[in-house]
């Protein structure tokens, strides 16, 4: 045996017995992340890293009062939580071939952002995942996060441990079309008028400019979105639950609409040839949105637009705090499936 090919075993022996690290090389990321100096932030629900690798045990290191769904090859194999700085390790079935994992940031609740350090794999990566050639892109408020749909009841706290952004609609959809995918959700937050009147200076409206939303407030000079690096076919957005519900007074019906169109013109030049499927629901006690987003959709229609559609929806809200639970949220993705496959254009996975 040559020196060569000792050395190439050596390397290899190495490599399982102390562990390979990550690199930006190894990782596919969805979901807004910011990343500087060895460490990735993100707060977006369902925020993921997706890799390949064939290994017997798989370290993740993060920051933050998070919880966490572990894939291989589509099915859960682990869920957990972190609280402060530390490693989880998991032990998976080293079968000698290449898998594909994916991390998945389930919670929303807790700290306003979370620190991902790295993953090391008692094995080896393979080469990053391809991104989809499908992209789509979800804003909209605690129903989007997947609030609460763990929940069996109004009153089934706490909130942390029974939200679910991967049992979410927007998640289960792009999931099921396979497409590379941001999750932009923020419970109590209207596009001009948050849930009760809470923090009315960081609506959706403002803070949908910045990378990772929930720490806006915790930098002096918080890192705004590139829009340049994700351009989504298909945007859906399901705001508005939040400007007219809850405790009065309910946001200017005016002024909603003209935040909500130059949203919708904002887009349009950040995503060229982007198509929108605008979405409503019932809210009390006036029920105001479905009128107010339809209204919307006539005058876009009226002045020419050809890049969108609306849809009205029903939810069973019998998880926690009157939210979708997870049966409810199946539904709304079987609901707005076709909707959006033939917006896109995917008519098959």
């Amino acid at each position: 045996m040559n020196l060569l090919r000792i050395l190439f075993l050596l390397s290899v022996l190495v490599a399982y017995s102390f562990g390979a690290s990550s690199t930006m090389e190894n990782l596919l990321f969805n979901g807004r992340w910011s990343h500087a100096g060895g460490v990735s932030r993100a707060s977006a629900p369902a925020a993921s890293i997706t890799f390949n690798a064939k290994a017997s045990k798989i370290t993740f290191t993060v920051e933050g009062h998070s919880r966490w769904r572990l894939d291989r090859d589509g099915k859960q194999i682990d869920q957990f939580e972190i609280d402060a700085k530390e490693s989880h390790t998991v032990k998976v079935n080293d079968d000698g071939a290449f898998h594909k994992y994916r991390l998945i940031k389930i919670s929303e609740s807790g700290v306003p952002e979370i620190k991902f350090y790295g993953v090391t794999v008692e094995g080896e990566f393979g080469d990053a995942p391809k991104p989809s050639s499908r992209r789509i892109e979800f804003i909209g408020d605690s129903f989007t996060v997947g609030y609460g749909c763990e929940g069996s009841s109004a009153e089934d706290a706490p909130e942390f441990e029974k939200t679910n952004a991967s049992k979410s609609y927007a998640y289960l959809l792009a999931s099921g079309f396979n497409a590379d995918y941001q999750v932009n959700a923020f419970s109590g937050r209207g596009l001009v008028r948050n849930y009760d009147n809470m923090i009315p200076e960081w609506t959706m409206e403002r803070l949908y400019d910045y990378t990772v939303m929930g720490s806006v407030t915790s930098y002096s000079k918080p890192e705004r979105w590139d829009f340049g690096k994700f351009h989504p076919q298909v945007i859906v957005i399901f705001e508005g639950i939040n400007d007219f519900q809850g405790n009065s007074p309910y946001a200017d019906k005016r002024k909603f609409k003209k935040s909500y169109s130059n949203l919708l013109e904002k887009l349009r030049k950040a995503h060229p040839g982007v198509k929108f499927l605008l979405v409503s629901t019932k809210v009390w006690p006036n029920d105001d949105l479905a009128p107010t987003i339809k209204s919307i959709y006539d005058a876009e229609i009226a002045a020419g637009h050809k890049d969108l559609e609306y849809k009205h929806v029903l939810t069973t809200n019998v998880g926690l705090h009157g939210h979708p639970d997870t049966h409810s949220q199946e539904e709304l993705a079987n609901t707005l499936r076709p909707i959006i496959a033939r917006l896109g254009r995917w008519l098959s996975r």
